[in-house]
């Protein structure tokens, strides 16, 4: 803005937005003259005269930008911020739902009342191929906003879930379900039905439900395997693999108990428990 500054007994404007104030001296006395920059017209009276109060005649004028065309240059499925235009005013371009905005999203009315370009597009949104989903049919072709695609379980196995997966608006699919394997009869000592009727067994069981312990070595004596790594053992014998003979009264004099209630006794002894 320019002002000039007379010593009148009327202050000069101190700002006159988007346009100019110019104070000049007349044989009537001081005058201030508005004019509005490019696009704006002028509200108000153009010109006022300093009275003997002080004061000037007219009230201060207004400079207003002047309406702008509807803007033709948005891109397709775009929406505009506002419904009215004016020069110098700021437009964001947003797009339709389903839409995704690439490129600058503002534009401006110029002083002329013609638009600032944009290379702004609204492309429609896709999520991709959806997530694969194993022991399942997914049917569905397209993958943007708004599609559905439908799973659908191999026999022997559970949907869990929704069995329908749609593209959001931040291109991603929501949560899909998950086919889990069914075991007509439960999985047990920590089993996980992994396959239809085919239990997945943890480490020392073994068997179609898990049912069986496993003693990589073999119990003796007549044990029997109980536990993974843990025999059962008739009495008379102990030890993880029932090896060991237990004889009630302990084998004197150098003997070895070999057999329940049974010592092998050194030479020059005998008897149950190498006493004699």
């Amino acid at each position: 803005l320019s002002f000039f500054f007379l010593e009148t007994r009327c202050e000069a404007p101190l700002e006159f937005l988007n346009g100019e104030a110019k104070v000049e001296n007349t044989t009537a006395g001081p005058r201030v003259v508005y004019s509005c920059n490019r696009g704006y017209s002028l509200e108000g009276a153009p010109e006022a005269y300093c009275t003997e109060l002080g004061a000037w005649s007219h009230p201060l004028p207004l400079c207003k930008p002047n309406p702008c065309p509807v803007p033709f240059v948005i891109p397709e499925n775009a929406l505009l911020s506002e419904k009215e235009f004016y020069v110098d005013q700021n437009v964001s371009i947003k797009c339709r739902e389903g839409f995704l905005l690439q490129g600058q999203g503002i534009i401006t009315c110029n002083p002329d009342e013609t638009w600032t370009l944009t290379s702004a597009k609204c492309e429609k949104i896709s999520c991709g191929p959806p997530t694969h989903v194993d022991n399942a049919i997914a049917r569905g072709v397209h993958y943007q906003y708004g599609d559905m695609i439908t799973y659908s379980c191999y026999s022997g196995y559970m949907l869990e879930g929704s069995l329908r997966s749609v593209c959001l608006e931040k291109g991603t699919w929501t949560s899909p379900p998950v086919c889990r394997a069914v075991c007509r009869f439960p999985c047990q000592n920590g089993g996980i039905c992994q396959r239809p009727n085919a239990c997945s067994c943890p480490d020392g069981w073994m068997g179609r439900l898990c049912e069986e312990p496993i003693c990589i070595l073999p119990c003796l004596n007549g044990g029997r395997c109980v536990a993974p790594y843990q025999c059962d053992c008739p009495p008379g014998w102990t030890g993880s693999r029932c090896h060991t003979a237990v004889c009630q009264s302990p084998c004197l004099n150098g003997g070895k108990c070999m057999r329940p209630n049974r010592c092998h006794c050194l030479s020059a002894w005998t008897g149950h428990d190498c006493s004699r």
